[in-house]
């Protein structure tokens, strides 16, 4: 066993402490503490430790109220207050950012979530088997293949922390995936906004019992049922076939003054409150201009809120889901300057005739990729508003595309409460090929007609 005080946060809400001059992340410690802990993997350059005892607590500990958050791993953060929480991101964030794009200038304070509990609209939970070999949902316990069944998440929303315990009783006699057979279930997709759900089950060949169906139609607040099959390894949550089972096929939601309807495998943010405020935040940087392109549009939510700041807003989106949603969002919502296209979002943007004078991009966690930073740089876009919910990936983009931009203004968001992520909106316009970011420039302040809502303390 091993003593050491944790000097600061990992990326993924671990602790840090050094041994030997060697970096030691520590899941469950936190900045500051003196703690006991043994060494579970031993690397040529870090180690990954286990924490046996904490021996001084730190300030920002508090007691957590999910008793699996350590196994479970979903939420690292859950031990820690949440004004601590935001500020670990905060310093995550202006590390990377310093790290990776030399950038020490302002980041703006973190807009802080509303509800740092129960905020989540959907989960994607896989299926296993409980202590009493009932078919359950859970999680796999962090680097590894141990299913972990839920008791209960404190990060969803009620109304799908109860569908999902009922969905569950439901199928409790039912099969988990056989990938030998390739039949069973696989994972649960629950989606819920303004109160109404859409269930999505993801299985192998075999159909969803019709009692099944039945039973989860007379759930509360279910609107509609889809079924997903899926026989292959592949990373992505859904099969290519996807079969409609009860109710309707979209689920809708309200945004400010906009409706939108959601298809199943259409993405949209798991926290609706502040996705709403992070969109009037990109609307309200976005400079009026002739031609906006946003990649990586999905429901085509942020075209709409921007549609006012160009004469023409195009999307670009891969999934067809996502596209045949959102050019029904731009009909629905009386909206006649935007539209979608359906491809790869570096490739359709090198393809565009029209002039672009401001991109739009909110990638996946792995950022750009190097045909979309290449046809960045060839490009004469005069504006970048890059939305990421990876601060590593972001400031790797930023330092490359620091041959052509400068940021302007960079804006963090607390999304995700309870785990180690953090939302960041960066501003980044046109500069003179200068690579330094070392001195602070005169960042960008929102409008004065822009005020975040009202945030917990």
């Amino acid at each position: 066993m091993t003593r050491a005080t944790i000097k600061k946060w990992g990326i993924n809400g671990e602790g840090i402490a050094y041994v030997n001059k060697k970096c030691v992340f520590i899941p469950g410690a936190l900045p500051n503490e003196l703690v006991e802990f043994h060494i579970t993997e031993d690397k040529e350059k870090y180690a990954m430790g286990e924490l046996d005892r904490v021996l001084t607590l730190s300030s920002d500990r508090r007691h957590p109220l999910c008793n699996d958050w350590l196994t479970c791993g979903g939420c690292s953060l859950m031990p820690v207050q949440y004004k601590a929480q935001c500020k670990m991101k905060e310093e995550i964030l202006e590390e990377a950012l310093y790290k990776y794009a030399r950038y020490k200038g302002k980041i703006n304070p973190i807009i802080k979530n509303p509800n740092p509990l129960g905020y989540r609209n959907s989960c994607k939970l896989p299926f296993g088997y409980d202590e009493d070999h009932e078919l359950c949902t859970g999680m796999y316990q962090r680097d590894s293949n141990q299913f972990v069944p839920m008791n209960r998440c404190y990060t969803h929303s009620k109304h799908i922390e109860r569908v999902r315990k009922e969905v569950q009783e439901i199928l409790k006699s039912e099969k988990a995936y056989d990938k030998k057979l390739k039949r069973g279930f696989r994972t649960l997709v629950l989606k819920e906004f303004d109160e109404k759900i859409q269930i999505i089950f993801v299985t192998g060949r075999n159909a969803v019992p019709s009692r099944v169906v039945e039973a989860c139609s007379q759930i509360e607040n279910v609107v509609s049922i889809w079924q997903s099959i899926k026989t292959d390894i592949k990373p992505d949550v859904f099969g290519d076939e996807m079969i409609h089972l009860y109710g309707n096929e979209t689920i809708e939601l309200q945004l400010n003054d906009y409706k939108l309807s959601i298809l199943p495998k259409s993405f949209f943010q798991l926290n609706t409150k502040q996705a709403i405020q992070l969109y009037e935040y990109v609307e309200s940087i976005t400079p009026k201009c002739n031609c906006i392109v946003e990649a990586y549009s999905g429901i085509g939510a942020i075209s709409l809120f921007v549609h006012d700041k160009a004469k023409e807003v195009i999307g670009i989106e891969e999934i067809e889901d996502a596209v045949d949603n959102a050019m029904d969002n731009a009909e629905v919502n009386d909206i006649d300057n935007v539209y979608f296209m359906q491809g790869d979002a570096g490739r359709m943007l090198s393809k565009l005739d029209q002039k672009v004078d401001t991109l739009i991009v909110d990638p996946p966690r792995v950022g750009l990729d190097n045909k979309m930073k290449d046809t960045i740089l060839d490009s004469d876009i005069k504006t970048l508003i890059y939305i990421s919910c990876n601060p590593s990936t972001l400031a790797k983009d930023i330092n490359v595309l620091s041959k052509k931009y400068r940021i302007q203004s960079v804006q963090p968001f607390d999304m995700f409460s309870q785990t180690s992520h953090v939302e960041t909106v960066v501003k980044l316009v046109k500069s003179d090929g200068r690579k330094d970011f070392s001195k602070p420039r005169n960042n960008h302040r929102p409008r004065k007609d822009y005020k975040p809502r009202k945030q917990s303390k």
